[in-house]
Parts: structure tokens; C-alpha cells; sequence
């Protein structure tokens, strides 16, 4: 198993694709599942669901119900790998820097332990190979085309490897996960003039500078230091020459949050402030608002079943104390049905998104044995 991991996760490696446009990971996929006992279905243009049905009982019982799913995404990012690996991407400016191409090669592994032992266990498992969770968010359209009703999914799991947390190590927690991301683009328009007369000109620089400041003492002091959240700007253009007052100022800006009160609260109280200040200083706001991925919230009881099965097992298991700030489209299935997201820690402290990221292969039997695992845990009443 673990050089088949290997060679799935280095294969896909070398063929990152980007968003929905993933038809060689497509292709690869399904040459991996067509020989095993499992439907194969062909979803959201590029993605791929393998299914396979439990009869219970070494097969000789009534087939089984309700399914199981356990989730991987599929595409890469346009990053230009800088590895210098054997397995280098082969696609310029392409690279699977997230991890993904681990996620794929751990359902490749996990299909092929079902094929041997589907009908050992309670219940079917659906296998989601799902595109673009790195742009519009793909768990949506999977959602959305009615796979999960199909085949009566009633819960799922997905892992995200973490180089952060220590080698093979797995990590999660209840409720609060990962949070919800609003993207937030500010722009202010004032009147230009000339630095020495600067008081014919409605300074668009220095509002900005005073807006932003204004916005985080709000965020800080008007919601509870208990609630998980956060506000803040990462890119500000302002200007066009050092000797006149600027025109227009852009801000970009993100908005984090776990609670739906709370991130209105923050976009209420942004355009509250931003009315007070059209008229104090007589400039101009607008704004461009993305609705982003809900958070990743996990279910209370799935959480537990898996805190106390996998560290009776004999796995390194921690409960992360507070939620990360990153988001992930995992969140749209949570919306449908219970779901617990998990963290694999590598180990290599390389962030997510770097040109460098990299990490060893034999974590990954470490989230097949995980998945195994769980899915062998759950028995379900028909």
C-alpha cells in the first residue's frame, strides 16, 4: 500500500491542472477505479464519485442503505513548482502546493481496501473526487447535483494535510474549524490636487489611513473577544505621484467569521462608518463584497466517535484548542449532512501555497488507516 500511495500521489503530482479544468487528474482517476468493484460516476464536468455498495455480513445479508462519504479535492494552484523533486509538476506554472494531490492519493488507496473489504462493513461508502475547491468553490455543484441524496449519504469525512502540525499526527475539533471567508474591496474616492494646495483636494490617502484604523478598533472592541473573527487589509493603492493629493484609494481586505450575526456586523458597521465619513469629508465609497465558503463547523457527535475510536486505536490524536482562521469549501457538504473535517499533520513546516511545498509519502497511509478506521466504527440502523 504505502508504494502505491506513493506512486498515485507522484503520478498526480506531475499533472496539476486548475479548477475545473482537471482532465488528465480526471483521466487518471478513473483508470484507477474502472477495475474495481465500485459504480463510477462522472459529476460537475471534472469530478468523479466512486460508489460501493455493502451487502453486510461477507455479502450474504439484505444490501445496505445508507452511505458513508469521504471527500477529496482534485485541483492544484497556479504556482510555479520550485521542489527540484524527481516528480517534479509538468505543467508550467501549475503546482499541487496544497496538498491535494495527497487527498487523491489517499481515497486511491482507500478504493482500493474497499474493493477487498466493502462487504465487512455496515454501511455503502461514496468516494468524492471533487474539482475546484481552490476557486469557486466545486463542493458546492457537488452538493448541488443531487449525488448525495442519490446515493443517501448520511455522513462525511475529509482530511487536509497540515505541515504545521506534526508528522502524522491528527488533528481536529467540535463545531468551530475553520472559518468563513468574505473577500471585502473598499474603494474611496476624493479630489485630486496639488500638495500645496492641499486644501482644494479631499485627501483619498489619508481618509484610507484614518478608515482602516476606525475599522479595526470596531472589530475590536465591539464583539466579544470570545467570538472567533477577524478583519484586516492586506493591500492598499492609493495615488499616482509624490507632489499631489491622492483621487482614489483601493483597500483589499478579507472578513473571517464562524457566525452569520457576526460577519453581518462587521459589513453593517463597515458601511456605518463609511456613510460618516461621505459626509465629514465630503468623499465618495464603494464596494465589492464576495460571499466566499461558510465555515467548516464539525458535528459535536461525529467529532467524539472519532476522538475516542482513534486514540483508543493507538493514533497520535489532538483537539485543537482554538479554530484556524483559513476556510475551505468542506463546509458546503456540512450544509447538506453531518461532517467532520481533519487535519494530517507532515511535519515540514513548508506553509500551504509555497512554491516549496512538499512533504513525505508515508503520512498518507497514516489517513488511509484513519479512514479505514472510521468507516469500519460506524454501524447504522436501516
Amino acid at each position: 500500500m504505502q508504494d502505491l500511495l506513493q506512486k498515485y500521489r507522484q503520478d498526480l503530482h506531475r499533472i496539476p491542472e486548475l479548477g475545473y479544468e482537471l482532465y488528465k487528474t480526471k483521466e487518471y482517476i478513473l483508470e484507477q477505479l474502472r477495475p474495481l468493484s465500485c459504480e463510477v460516476v462522472e459529476v460537475c464536468k471534472t469530478g468523479v464519485c466512486a460508489f460501493f455498495q455493502s451487502q453486510g455480513l461477507g455479502g450474504m445479508a439484505t444490501p445496505r442503505t445508507h452511505t458513508v462519504a469521504v471527500r477529496s479535492d482534485m485541483d492544484a494552484l497556479p504556482v510555479r513548482e520550485e521542489t527540484g523533486a524527481s516528480y517534479c509538476s509538468l505543467h508550467e506554472g501549475m503546482m499541487h502546493a496544497c496538498g491535494h494531490d495527497g487527498h487523491m492519493a489517499m481515497l486511491l488507496g482507500l478504493a482500493q481496501e474497499l474493493d477487498k473489504m466493502i462487504h465487512t462493513l455496515d454501511h455503502n461508502v461514496l468516494l468524492i473526487f471533487q474539482p475546484a475547491e481552490e476557486t469557486v468553490g466545486g463542493a458546492k455543484d457537488i452538493c448541488d447535483s443531487g449525488i448525495l441524496s442519490r446515493f443517501n449519504v448520511s455522513r462525511i469525512y475529509g482530511f487536509h494535510l497540515w505541515p504545521m502540525l506534526e508528522k502524522n499526527l491528527v488533528a481536529s475539533r467540535s463545531n468551530e474549524f475553520m472559518a468563513r471567508s468574505r473577500e471585502l474591496d473598499i474603494t474611496i474616492h476624493g479630489k485630486s490636487a496639488h500638495c500645496a494646495n492641499a486644501d482644494q483636494g479631499i485627501d483619498a490617502l489619508a481618509i484610507g489611513c484614518k478608515f482602516v484604523n476606525d475599522l479595526y478598533e470596531m472589530e475590536q472592541t465591539e464583539i466579544p473577544s470570545s467570538e472567533y473573527r477577524l478583519l484586516k487589509f492586506g493591500k492598499m493603492n492609493s495615488g499616482s505621484v509624490r507632489n499631489a493629493i491622492s483621487a482614489i484609494t483601493s483597500l483589499e481586505g478579507t472578513i473571517r467569521s464562524f457566525h452569520e450575526e457576526t460577519g453581518n456586523h462587521i459589513l453593517r458597521r463597515i458601511d456605518e462608518i463609511a456613510d460618516e465619513y461621505e459626509k465629514f469629508y465630503q468623499c465618495r465609497f464603494s464596494f465589492r463584497r464576495s460571499e466566499g465558503y461558510p465555515p467548516v463547523m464539525n458535528d459535536p457527535t461525529l467529532f467524539a466517535e472519532a476522538k475516542e475510536l482513534l486514540t483508543k486505536s493507538g493514533f497520535a490524536f489532538q483537539e485543537m484548542e482554538t479554530p484556524f482562521m483559513q476556510s475551505e469549501d468542506f463546509s458546503f457538504y456540512q450544509q447538506k449532512i453531518p461532517g467532520l473535517f481533519l487535519f494530517l499533520g507532515t511535519g515540514t513546516e513548508i506553509p500551504l501555497h509555497n512554491n516549496q511545498f512538499d512533504f513525505e509519502e508515508d503520512v498518507l497511509q497514516t489517513g488511509v488507516d484513519v479512514y479505514l478506521k472510521i468507516l469500519q466504527s460506524i454501524v447504522i440502523s436501516e
